[in-house]
């Protein structure tokens, strides 16, 4: 097996003048338009199914999901990942080592080379890198290269993005990166709708980008993007984005979503899980007259909880990652909600939140265990909605 890195990173004398640049760049207007960008990649990969084929790739060993027979990754996953990890690294150093995202960097051709993904600082150079992995397909690798590097303002587009505190720690910041989340969904494409409106069962509507911030010493979201590069679809293969986001600082409280906490399904309570979540946690919700919905991808699971299209999202297994959780919850917690850890939830009959203290040398740290979130979860937007079903659950 042979390992290449055909990428080459940052000069010494950019990273000190970004670095003098980071207190006057708003970090959350950066990563809406990371968001935007990653879209954009993903649409592209997405457009052509030939492309598409070259690009997927099986995880295997840790990289892998145990809850799938199979799992996988794409190109597009592992370049969406390392362009925002570069434009944010770039414009906020400190934060740098602490950026992390789902996948391994590296990806295998056709030719059992193992490619070392990373982005340069000139179109060219990420090209280079990418035809490597292509196998030599110069067109598609400048295409995506093009879209890396393309200059995107989709912050311009959403009104009002308020100022982060300046006395904000960067070096105390870290974030988690789900290039693509429900990859199964955006592999296969194919839509199945359920009975209630704005809930997709699988299909491209399931597929989000998340990215999360957190504070390294507390592990408390503050900061979350959730995308969704299919969010509109305006001709056959041609989509534009839907973007959510949230702040919660202690100074700053702001998102861009919905604030009618009426919700846009009356007065029926919805519950949205897995559709391998056991039998009796549905009978419980059942029993306390939830309707039931299923969908694909833990991301637009809790979306649907953010947009008031469902009450609440649990799923009582350890099948998602930090990764998945951070942005929503981010974002729920401007909102008011949470995101909870379910059985010490359920045990102490308290919400107890999900928090993301990455252990002391998260370079070098082996193992996936200690970014899984092993207990499960628990997605509200309404924290008053968990009295009577905390009341169940102890029934039991």
């Amino acid at each position: 097996m042979v390992i290449q890195d055909v990428c080459v990173n940052e000069n010494s004398s950019q990273q000190v003048q970004l670095a003098d640049m980071a207190e006057h760049i708003n970090l959350l207007r950066v990563l809406i338009n990371c968001a935007e960008k990653a879209a954009n990649i993903a649409r592209v990969c997405r457009s052509n199914d030939e492309l598409l084929a070259l690009l997927v790739q099986e995880k295997t060993g840790a990289e892998a999901n145990q809850r799938f027979e199979h799992d996988f990754k794409t190109l597009a996953d592992v370049l969406i990942q390392e362009t925002i990890r570069h434009e944010v690294g770039k414009l906020f150093p400190a934060m740098r080592d602490a950026i992390l995202g789902e996948e391994s960097t590296h990806f295998t051709n056709k030719l059992g080379q193992e490619i070392t993904i990373a982005v340069g600082d000139t179109e060219a150079e990420t090209a280079a890198c990418l035809e490597a992995v292509l196998d030599g397909n110069k067109k598609a690798a400048d295409a995506l290269a093009s879209e890396v590097h393309r200059i995107v303002d989709y912050a311009a587009n959403l009104g009002d993005i308020p100022e982060l505190p300046a006395q904000l720690d960067y070096s105390n910041l870290g974030i988690w990166i789900d290039p693509i989340d429900a990859t199964a969904e955006y592999i296969s494409g194919d839509s199945m709708f359920t009975d209630f409106p704005g809930i997709t069962s699988t299909g491209l509507d399931c597929v989000t980008v998340l990215i999360g911030v957190y504070e390294r010493d507390s592990g408390t979201p503050v900061i979350g993007i959730v995308s969704q590069p299919f969010g509109h679809k305006l001709d056959e293969r041609v989509y534009s984005s839907s973007l959510y986001w949230g702040v919660c600082l202690p100074s700053v409280q702001a998102h861009n979503c919905n604030s009618d906490a009426g919700g846009s399904h009356g007065h029926n309570k919805i519950g949205i899980f897995s559709s391998s979540e056991q039998s009796e946690i549905l009978q419980r919700f059942l029993d306390l007259n939830y309707q039931l919905a299923f969908s694909a991808g833990a991301g637009h699971k809790a979306l649907k909880v953010i947009c008031n299209e469902a009450d609440i999202y649990l799923l009582s297994k350890g099948s998602t990652f930090r990764w998945d959780t951070c942005a929503p919850q981010a974002i729920l917690r401007a909102l008011g909600g949470d995101v909870l850890d379910f059985n010490a939830s359920i045990k102490q009959q308290l919400p107890i939140p999900i928090r993301y203290i990455p252990p002391e040398d998260i370079q070098t740290e082996s193992g996936s265990d200690w970014k899984r979130n092993a207990t499960g979860l628990i997605a509200v937007r309404d924290i008053s909605i968990l009295k009577e079903i905390f009341s169940k659950f102890a029934e039991h």
